[in-house]
């Protein structure tokens, strides 16, 4: 039997309301509408704090309005954050950055984790709406791990993959000291990996399709806590909740970007074992009876049409799926709008990731073209057993618009 908090959806919905004039909390009732119970909200440390200890006001008042109206809706909210602090002394003063792994005392890197634990406790402070905190986003690739400075160097010298899982175990125990003594009630949700392939900086074999990246990374974080080498032998230490990002994509190593996501086939029993192979990892080191958060799946058809008719059958596939994974508690599908915006920012296919592809995940259009739900959103409210009219919700959120 699934979990009644299984399906859910995620946006930054902050972010949204700035580029959309359409007020955050207004679109939750587009995931109400879809007969979701859960709501994945981006809460960067360095966007809601001005420094560790002190509180960006508007910041937090925005983010509580929007927290408020999912307890109204009875939305449980996983906030994620993937963005910290760095100390004086870095390149960087905020980022997805660490200096180099130094764990002496007063070094540039414990000071960065002593800031991670503190910004942590301050913003779990501000948010008791918040019941589950997800500390880190694929911190298994470059592009959300990587040296202080790297970003404007000439990107030659990454973090090896296994200094950036090293990294990642410290990381999360820095952040779950935070968390709990914020909130001893709230459960700290692992960091999520997704593919693992050399070329995004993971060390995967090339033998292997790259979602099995996501079991991968989690064997080597399990071997690292167990060590005795780390801060705890104990995983409980470090998370509550197990997490990872199960999108459907090209079992070829050589796809890159929007091809990563388009040369695909229908989910079947192999997205499953990718799901399962992570799974079995946790029960190798002890951690079976760990519920596990899918934190993004879904899948972008790049603005074709024929490919949202054949991808909202593929939606409905992985749902069916993913209902047969007993160890899920929640499956969170990326995205509630699409983001057309991304296409007029320059060198969108080096500058964002995914590029054009990361445009198209969305359930819904955006204000503009009246929050239009496009086909897979259906087949989600069907899922979820939703009953509301999506278009009518859809029209009724974009009329909120604010002019600019």
């Amino acid at each position: 039997m699934i979990s009644e908090r299984f399906y859910g959806i995620g946006e930054p919905l902050i972010q949204r309301e700035r580029d959309t004039h359409v007020p955050a909390a207004e679109y939750l009732d587009l995931v109400k509408a879809l007969g979701c119970m859960a709501y994945r909200s981006w809460m960067h440390l360095t966007e809601i704090l001005k420094d560790p200890l002190t509180p960006d006001e508007e910041a937090v008042s925005a983010h509580t309005e929007l927290l408020d109206r999912a307890v109204e809706l009875d939305l449980e909210v996983t906030g994620m954050s993937h963005e910290w602090f760095l100390p004086e002394g870095c390149i960087q003063h905020t980022g997805h950055a660490v200096p180099r792994r130094d764990l002496t005392e007063g070094s540039l890197y414990r000071q960065t984790l002593e800031m991670l634990e503190q910004s942590w406790f301050t913003m779990v402070s501000l948010f008791p709406q918040v019941s589950q905190w997800e500390v880190g986003n694929e911190w298994n690739i470059n592009a959300f791990l990587q040296p202080d400075g790297f970003l404007d160097s000439d990107m030659s010298k990454p973090f090896s993959p296994e200094e950036k899982l090293d990294i990642a175990v410290d990381l999360m125990y820095f952040a779950a000291k935070g968390i709990r003594r914020a909130n001893p009630n709230a459960k700290v949700v692992s960091f999520s990996p997704a593919l693992s392939t050399p070329w995004l900086g993971g060390n995967l074999p090339d033998f292997l399709p790259p979602m099995y990246g996501i079991a991968w990374t989690l064997d080597k974080i399990y071997s690292r806590i167990r060590s005795g080498k780390f801060w705890s032998t104990d995983p409980d230490d470090y998370f509550d909740l197990v997490a990872w990002h199960p999108y459907q994509m090209s079992t070829c190593q050589d796809k890159r970007d929007a091809d990563l996501f388009l040369h695909i086939e229908e989910p079947d029993h192999l997205w499953k074992d990718y799901n399962d192979a992570a799974y079995r990892v946790m029960c190798k080191y002890g951690d079976a009876e760990k519920q596990v958060i899918l934190t993004e799946t879904g899948f972008t058809d790049c603005g074709d049409p024929k490919l949202e008719k054949m991808q909202a059958e593929y939606t409905r596939k992985l749902l069916q799926l993913a209902g047969e994974l007993p160890y899920v508690r929640t499956i969170y599908n990326f995205r509630l709008l699409t983001e057309t915006g991304m296409l007029e920012k320059q060198g969108i296919e080096k500058n964002q990731i995914g590029g054009r592809a990361e445009v198209y995940f969305g359930f819904f259009e955006e204000p503009h073209k009246n929050c239009r739900p496009r086909l897979k959103a259906y087949v989600l409210q069907e899922a979820a057993d939703g009953h509301e009219d999506l278009a009518a919700a859809g029209k009724k959120v974009a009329l909120l618009r604010k002019k600019s």
